[in-house]
């Protein structure tokens, strides 16, 4: 190794004769610091060597970490972190998995090895452009399959063509949070400074009335699923099946959960229901705790979701001879099985009550029950506040997307009496 003279406060070296110079010094806190210079040229290398220390003292000075981290560096650092704090219980689980792929495939797809600190908020713009169009004509139009880890096993997945489309507001917005995140992360290390902190716009979601059905039009669906009950011809596993659609269906309408929360419904989670089950409905008072969308809840159904249950609970001990315990699931297979989706039956069933749609052409799904439940609620004068707190969303959320509903429900206030007064041409000023 050849060593210049040293007459600075850094060496500068070449580890081979006629190799690229390298320069190296020390600074309080993070020890020796080593670089190449890329160039074999003496005087250049002086130059280069008195630029690089100079701008390590500066960072140094004003808190940052002296060696310049690249964006992939410091994502992979922070992926690194976010699965610690999984396993120490300081996170959701799915949160680790979730963030190493937005990060892995969008985030370092796009930054890369640029430096951490020299990404501001004019990139960030690109990024969202970029992002935008990943699956139509950007890096990911060539791939074909992905894959991801569910319960600790690698599961691969075909991209079909409907998937092939630009993220939701929603979708950005969640992504949005994590880019968010991931920089303030970099800042609390000293990578970059608070004051160069890009601006990560969140994509505003747009208000946009949820597909839901009006009073009549729930009766209508009512009765389609039970006229469809009703055929003498159906076979005893088809007949399971409808039964049990139009449970789901009056449980949704009558609790206002999410489509996740009745799938990982189990009966453990209605409280109060194996010790009431065979009093008078009137006597019967329940809870229900539920869990989705990544949080848990406790809240008050109404009772007419009560005999619903009743319903489950008798296919349950028909098909296992047994009562079900508290870990098996509310909604089951004829095996035992949780349900997990009642997509295809849900649009039969709409289809046969001319009611797929909404009068927008909006489809409607298993979701648009909480909504009934939510518009009903405030037509009946629930407090929003309340109502937020049972159904696990924000007042502002249901102020956003409930705006017509809560129109509906102030129709009183919006006729008040006139008194007729008609103005001459002379007390008009005509």
């Amino acid at each position: 190794m050849l060593e210049a003279a040293p007459k600075h406060p850094y060496v500068l070296f070449q580890r081979t004769e006629g190799g690229p110079w390298w320069v190296r010094f020390s600074i309080r806190g993070e020890g020796q610091i080593r670089k190449r210079l890329g160039t074999s040229e003496r005087y250049e290398a002086e130059r280069l060597a008195l630029e690089v220390w100079s701008d390590a003292r500066h960072r140094n000075r004003i808190g940052l970490r002296c060696q310049i981290k690249s964006f992939s560096d410091v994502a992979t650092e922070f992926i690194t972190l976010v699965k610690r704090e999984a396993e120490r219980g300081e996170r959701r689980p799915f949160q680790a998995y979730q963030f190493e792929h937005i990060i892995q495939r969008y985030y370092i797809g796009y930054f890369g090895d640029r430096d951490m600190d020299a990404i501001r908020t004019a990139d960030i713009m690109r990024y969202w452009e970029w992002r935008r169009d990943y699956w139509l004509t950007g890096p990911g139009f060539a791939v074909k399959r992905i894959f991801y880890m569910r319960n600790g096993r690698q599961i691969g997945k075909d991209i079909t063509a409907a998937m092939r489309k630009s993220p939701s507001p929603g979708s950005q917005r969640a992504e949005a949070v994590v880019l968010r995140m991931l920089f303030k992360f970099a800042a609390k290390l000293g990578y970059i400074q608070d004051a160069h902190l890009p601006d990560v716009d969140v994509p505003r979601v747009l208000p946009n009335a949820r597909p839901s059905f009006e009073a009549s039009e729930f009766t209508k669906l009512e009765q389609m699923s039970q006229l469809r009950l009703s055929d003498f011809e159906l076979n005893e596993h088809v007949r399971r099946d409808r039964a049990i659609l139009h449970a789901y269906i009056m449980i949704a309408a009558y609790t206002g959960m999410r489509p996740t929360e009745l799938k990982n419904l189990n009966w453990g989670d209605v409280l109060g229901y194996r010790e009431t089950k065979d009093k008078q409905i009137g006597l019967r008072d329940i809870r229900i705790q539920c869990r989705g969308k990544g949080k848990a809840r406790r809240f008050v159904p109404l009772k007419a979701a009560v005999p619903w249950f009743d319903i489950l609970w008798m296919f349950w001990t028909k098909a296992m001879k047994a009562d079900p315990a508290d870990a098996d699931p509310v909604f089951a297979t004829p095996t035992g099985k949780r349900l997990c989706s009642v997509k295809k039956s849900l649009s039969e069933l709409l289809k046969a009550a001319g009611l797929l749609t909404d009068h927008r052409g909006t489809r409607r799904t298993s979701y648009s029950f909480r909504h009934f439940y939510i518009s009903q609620q405030l037509i009946a004068g629930v407090n929003v506040f309340l109502l937020a707190k049972n159904t696990g969303t924000s007042a502002d959320m249901i102020d956003r997307f409930y705006a017509d509903v809560k129109l509906e429900r102030m129709h009183k206030e919006l006729r008040p009496e006139w008194h007729d007064r008609t103005l001459s041409l002379e007390e008009s000023g005509g």
